[in-house]
């Protein structure tokens, strides 16, 4: 059986937003699928920029979205 599901990782531990149906001590196998970048998203955008730009602009400060 394969089901995906989300989990966030606290403390040294995978822990899963959703209740999953295992047995104590079941062995599962773990997939890990990262999210892109918005910046890498949205990149063919902007196809005059080289990705060191991109990249640039994706860690300055200066664009980093503000905390509410």
């Amino acid at each position: 059986m394969s089901k995906s599901i989300e989990v966030i990782y606290e403390g040294g531990v995978l822990r899963p937003l959703s209740p999953v149906m295992l047995k104590e001590h079941e062995k599962v196998r773990i997939t890990f699928e990262g999210k892109e970048s918005v910046v890498r998203a949205t990149s063919g955008m902007f196809g005059f920029l080289n990705d060191s730009t991109i990249d640039e602009i994706a860690l300055s400060p200066e664009f980093l979205p503000e905390e509410n």
